[in-house]
């Protein structure tokens, strides 16, 4: 049994979301739910505790991940920052690496799936922090299934070039990488080189990725952020997104996500889970 908390969740918008899951999985998966509105579940989806504060609903869903209680947390309707504040307390002692950072499962409507790293975290990280958000996004690829993933360190192109920060960036980590067995790093690498065969084919490219990366990790939140609304917006890709480097998955939803997109979040943790057991 999966164990899911969620702060804020007696919310429309979460209920339709916990309906479908327990649908699709059955006696696999349960709910806690801690708000300060009032229960909304009349068909007994969840178990339910009030609130007198957010600040309450996010503490006694952050305990049950420190206690064990629970494999997931998903935020309802709270604010991001009093999560990710509470998750990094000493005494919850769930920090599992140095630095935390936002994974998304992209999958495009030609059943193209990969992962993105970083476009909601960490805003302009340096070499060390690259490195350790490269880290975690391998050991995700590894919970669910890929044993040895592409990851493709992106840059505006594919031959090294010192006066480019994010080419340095991509070859240093590429660099770092280079004896590790469980995944092929490639770096730097542009986008169309990382993900499209037809570019690949049309430039002759003769890199370890061609055209089929399991990961894009990007320099930057600006590239990231740009690059997850395009592949939405544009290619019209279902994108779900966990914070990873804590001890539990940490599923994030907004108001805007679809319900479809926030159960996409919710299957992507459940797999990084089951990777665990």
């Amino acid at each position: 049994m999966i164990k899911v908390a969620i702060p804020g969740g007696s919310r429309q918008e979460i209920l339709e979301v916990v309906k479908k899951a327990k649908q699709l999985y059955k006696d696999v998966i349960s709910f806690f739910v801690f708000d300060v509105e009032d229960n909304i579940d009349t068909e007994g989806l969840w178990s339910y505790e009030g609130c007198s504060s957010e600040e309450e609903s996010v503490e006694k869903s952050v305990a049950m991940a420190a206690s064990g209680e629970i494999q997931i947390l998903m935020k309802g309707i709270v604010e991001t920052r009093y999560v990710l504040k509470e998750v990094l307390k000493k005494e919850h002692n769930l920090r599992a690496q140095s630095v935390l950072s936002h994974v998304a499962l992209v999958n495009l409507p030609d059943n193209r799936r990969f992962l993105l790293t970083d476009a909601a975290m960490n805003i302009a990280p340096d070499v060390n922090q690259l490195y350790v958000i490269t880290n975690n996004v391998i050991d995700v690829c590894h919970r669910i299934g890929l044993n040895q993933p592409k990851v493709a360190m992106i840059s505006s192109a594919e031959s090294y070039n010192e006066k480019m920060p994010s080419s340095v960036l991509a070859h240093n980590i590429s660099v770092r990488f280079d004896e590790r067995k469980d995944a092929i790093v490639e770096g730097p690498i542009s986008l169309d080189l990382a993900i499209s065969n037809t570019a690949v084919e049309h430039k002759g490219y003769q890199g370890r990725i061609k055209g089929d990366a399991d990961v894009l990790v990007v320099p930057s939140i600006d590239v990231g952020n740009v690059l997850y609304k395009s592949f939405a917006v544009i290619g019209n890709a279902v994108i779900g997104g966990t914070i990873v480097g804590a001890k539990v998955p940490i599923v994030l939803t907004s108001r805007s996500d679809s319900t479809e997109s926030k159960l996409y979040a919710l299957d992507f943790a459940m797999q990084q889970v089951r990777g665990l057991l």
